[in-house]
């Protein structure tokens, strides 16, 4: 299934011209850096993030362009309350058609690493616990589209009193792990059959299954991927042979919300 058109959203020019501004930003971000990996790398970008040297050297080659990336988003926030928040209320419109495939035991708790600060979420799931080595640093990451301040207790804080004034988070249920998602730890282990894992935002998800979990089996109920680096056949390959089924597909609509990358390509997988 592949819902289009649904929220039917009326763009102004101002908003078209903000999110053209807006990827435009974070394309050439990602093509510089890319360019760099495999000048240096040979695109081994595993390699060249473990170098502190050539990661610094991205981060003031791309430091231009993020800052404008960045500073759209903060626009962008604006735009959204003159525009009574029609981005805001579509994406939680998209989030309320995946959780009607989402099995009812497996929208107790939402998993979701690299989270950024994209809360939404937690409209669809009793607790939510975000994890991102970002929440909490005090310097720059490499991997981080976000600011330092983005991701600050206060920030974080006043995100999710928005997102609660405007009715698309419902509760409180909360929480914030500020760590490495690629290590599995004591407090970080949700892998069972009553959880949902959530992947979104251009993260690698064979890459993260491969190390995350290693020779451990997915138990997760539900896990959710969006907007993926991974081709879909080699990600449904993987979830087949860990006895997943495709429940859903979202393509998702072309618009950017505050505080969260776009909601696109958005596939449910349910363990058989």
């Amino acid at each position: 299934m592949s819902p289009e058109n649904l929220l039917n959203i009326k763009k102004s020019e101002d908003r078209r011209k903000l999110e053209d501004h807006i990827r435009k930003a974070h394309q050439k971000s990602l093509d510089l850096a890319m360019e760099m990996v495999h000048k240096e790398f040979g695109d081994d970008l595993e390699a060249a993030l473990a170098d502190d040297s050539f990661v610094k050297k991205v981060q003031y080659k791309i430091k231009n362009n993020r800052g404008i990336y960045r500073k759209g988003y903060r626009q962008l926030e604006e735009l959204e309350a003159r525009e009574n928040h029609q981005a805001m209320f579509a994406y939680a419109a998209e989030l309320d058609l995946i959780a009607e495939h989402i099995p009812h035991k497996n929208r107790f708790l939402g998993y979701y690493p690299f989270s950024g600060t994209d809360f939404y979420w937690a409209r669809i799931f009793k607790k939510v616990v975000f994890e991102d080595i970002s929440f909490d640093c005090k310097e720059e990451l490499p991997t981080t589209w976000w600011g330092v301040e983005d991701c600050s207790l206060e920030r974080r804080d006043s995100i999710v009193r928005i997102l609660t004034l405007l009715n698309i988070v419902t509760h409180s249920n909360l929480e914030f792990l500020s760590q490495d998602a690629d290590i599995c730890r004591d407090n970080n282990k949700f892998n069972n059959n009553k959880s949902t894992l959530l992947l979104k935002g251009g993260c690698d998800v064979l890459e993260y299954i491969d190390k995350r979990f290693k020779d451990k089996k997915l138990k997760y109920g539900s896990i959710i991927i969006a907007d993926s680096m991974n081709v879909f056949e080699d990600i449904k390959d993987r979830f087949l042979r860990e006895n997943y089924h495709k429940q859903f597909y979202l393509r998702g609509e072309n618009f950017i919300a505050p505080y969260a990358m776009e909601l696109k390509n958005a596939y449910i997988f349910i363990k058989k």
